[in-house]
């Protein structure tokens, strides 16, 4: 049995979407039969309370675990757990100096960053690009892509995304647009999957995602 692949999800801005995205993102690998692992470094938490949230009555399909408070031996601890899942999917903080950050760097496969398509985001994604491009002078086989993230449909939106294409990290073929259901799914501690039909467009937009990560890491299932 193969050791686990590792995928960081992260950006400097708060409220960017990387809790929303491990979990969904998470959930969904669970959902074709892996064994996932959710590293939940960023010291608020979302990741832990989601799962916390969860109904009684039902079997978490995956495994959260908070390590925050390992700072810049994150890397360490991951590494420590690689056994046991087939995916381990790190929800970083939101601080471009963060040690957790680039200590989970050092071990992923791919970072993902979510993007809202806005000019506050935008500008905040040149310190990640720094981030990236540094934690690959050690781990060279680190992939980057960003995710469009509560994408809206306006002009500024789409101005934002024609920039985004000659940035240097490859956009995502996913989108992930502006949905209450995303909210939802983790006040409840469920996938959007498990909402139901008013959920849907979130859940397809969510298993594109999983297809998507499992083809850029040579996987399928």
């Amino acid at each position: 049995m193969k050791p686990a692949l590792i995928i960081s999800v992260t950006n400097q801005k708060g409220g960017s979407g990387k809790s929303l995205v491990s979990t969904m993102l998470g959930a969904n690998l669970a959902s074709r039969g892996y064994r996932v692992l959710i590293a939940d470094a960023d010291g608020q938490g979302t990741s832990t309370e989601w799962s916390k949230a969860a109904p009684s009555n039902t079997k978490f399909p995956l495994a959260v675990l908070n390590f925050s408070s390992y700072e810049e031996k994150i890397h360490r601890e991951i590494q420590k757990q690689l056994n046991n899942y087939d995916f381990i999917v790190v929800d970083c903080p939101s601080s471009l100096f963060s040690l957790a950050s680039q200590s989970a760097l050092l071990v992923a496969h791919l970072v993902i960053i979510p993007l809202a398509p806005s000019p506050a985001d935008f500008w905040a994604t040149f310190g990640v690009k720094k981030l990236i491009a540094m934690a690959q002078i050690i781990n060279p086989d680190l992939k980057a892509v960003i995710l469009p993230n509560r994408v809206v449909r306006t002009s500024l939106s789409k101005t934002i995304m024609r920039e985004l294409e000659d940035f240097g990290i490859p956009l995502m073929t996913s989108r992930l647009f502006n949905r209450t259901a995303y909210q939802e799914a983790v006040i409840a501690g469920v996938s959007v999957a498990d909402l139901g039909r008013d959920a849907k467009p979130a859940a397809d937009e969510i298993r594109a995602l999983g297809a998507e990560v499992l083809a850029l890491l040579g996987e399928s299932k």
